[in-house]
């Protein structure tokens, strides 16, 4: 009874049953031709080669004798079932397997390393036209103070008066920490792009302390968060790099650029193959407001 029941749970036993019903069908509504060719289906050498060698790569062992016959089988499987579904016409409708195809164009008429290998003179021009891409951003380091508006019980204006004049009148290396409020914004802020100041500290904050001097305490400086007297440490201008200094991001930027171009040539050259053809406005519009 056991062996039985393992047959009866058997999916191949399954497979078998439901294609001889079909057959069986087939046979009493008609079905096709006997003396019709049978299609083939070819397993080379180099297919069950292929079907090892994923297997080994996703367990980290070669297949057993027996698990490389499943494979087999599972792919004249996959194989009967894509026939049959291509001849019901179950690929026309279906938008994943259509986007799947188009992906599979695309890279089938993706360009050769040697379309996407630049000279350096390619290069230089694509810098020069590209300019403000690759621009290095100016960065400043400055500490800072914070004055809460809210907590203020003096006037703010008169008490962030008097905080940068303390500040300032501090001897060097006294620990300032104790001036101003508290707050979950660092108070010393390294070498950094100034975007990267205003992404912490609200839009034009950075470009407001680069018009600031250097090592002195200045402001206040208002943010979204509140009053701020910031001292700049330092400061590095930005400048337009050479190409030796940014070569591999430029080199990337250029391939993108030649692929994208490529692509769009390759689309325009099989679209030229088909005569296209789009309902007049007032049917499209009729179309539409239909499908509302």
């Amino acid at each position: 009874m056991g062996f039985l029941r393992r047959i009866v749970r058997e999916p191949m036993i399954h497979f078998l049953l439901i294609g001889a019903a079909i057959f069986v069908l087939s046979a009493w509504f008609g079905g096709e031709d006997e003396t019709a060719p049978r299609d083939r289906i070819v397993v080379t050498e180099g297919r069950i080669q292929q079907l090892a060698q994923i297997f080994t790569k996703t367990w980290q062992r070669p297949p057993t004798a027996q698990e490389l016959r499943g494979l087999v089988d599972a792919h004249i499987k996959e194989e009967v079932y894509y026939r049959e579904a291509l001849k019901i016409g179950l690929d026309r409708d279906d938008t994943l397997i259509r986007r799947r195809m188009q992906q599979k164009m695309e890279f089938l008429t993706e360009p050769g390393e040697d379309a996407l290998a630049a000279t350096d003179t390619e290069l230089e021009a694509f810098l020069a036209a590209h300019r403000a891409e690759f621009r290095v951003a100016p960065k400043l380091a400055f500490e800072q103070i914070f004055i809460n508006p809210q907590r203020s019980e003096e006037p703010v204006a008169a008490r962030a008066e008097r905080l940068l004049q303390e500040a300032n009148d501090a001897p060097a290396g006294a620990d300032l920490r104790n001036l101003g409020d508290p707050t979950l914004l660092p108070r010393e802020i390294p070498l950094a792009p100034v975007a990267g100041i205003d992404r912490n500290f609200g839009q034009g904050f950075g470009e407001r302390l680069a018009q600031l001097p250097l090592n002195v305490w200045s402001g206040p400086v208002r943010s979204p968060y509140g009053l701020h007297l910031v001292r700049v440490t330092e400061r590095r201008d930005g400048y337009d790099p050479p190409l030796a200094d940014v070569r591999d991001a430029v080199e990337r930027k250029w391939r993108d650029a030649k692929r994208d171009a490529f692509r769009k040539t390759e689309y325009e050259r099989l679209r030229d193959r088909y005569e296209i053809v789009l309902p007049d406005a007032a049917g499209a519009g009729r179309a539409a407001k239909a499908a509302q």
